[in-house]
């Protein structure tokens, strides 16, 4: 047994393999005292005993440290798990928070762009109507420039117009 030869805290399974005979023996040293009375001697049934309960207190001491140890290593991480819970929820609510601002922006950016592009449209038939109105007015010119030479070409000329018409062509 690892406490009789000094081995200290052993494995669990170590422990509790080795303490299960010595347990089991106590037991059924305490339910039948009296049967083993009779087979053993006066001194050495006293110091017999007195060995197992020894070895049990012993046995007893290492479980007793074995679960300390485990409830300690449990503890701890059971706090590492917590902190990590932590972490990562703060990192999951930083995310959403960043989340939400990204859509936030984009939506941002989406009206933007809508207004610009509405603001484009407008501009847009705004110059098409004005081309419209400048052509309508240049044809209007144009029409009424045209009619007029129409007017003097289809005039007759006058007398005086025809006098004078020679006249300039024997100055040059």
């Amino acid at each position: 047994m690892a406490s009789e030869t000094g081995g200290g805290v052993g494995t669990e399974e170590g422990s509790i393999g080795e303490s299960t005979p010595v347990v089991q023996t106590s037991e059924t040293m305490a339910q039948a005292p009296e049967a083993e009375v009779p087979t053993q001697a006066g001194p050495q049934q006293a110091g017999g005993r007195r060995t197992q309960l020894r070895i049990v207190r012993e046995n007893i001491q290492s479980l007793s440290k074995d679960v300390g140890s485990l409830r300690k290593s449990q503890e701890a991480g059971t706090r590492e798990l917590a902190k990590k819970v932590v972490l990562l929820w703060e990192e999951s609510s930083s995310l959403s928070k960043d989340v939400g601002s990204v859509r936030k922006s984009q939506e941002a950016g989406t009206k933007r762009l809508e207004k610009q592009v509405a603001s484009l449209r407008n501009e847009l038939a705004a110059l098409k109507s004005q081309i419209t109105k400048e052509a309508v007015k240049g044809r209007t010119k144009q029409d009424v420039a045209l009619s007029r030479i129409l007017a003097k070409v289809s005039a007759k000329p006058s007398k005086s117009a025809k006098r004078s018409k020679p006249a300039r062509r024997s100055k040059k």
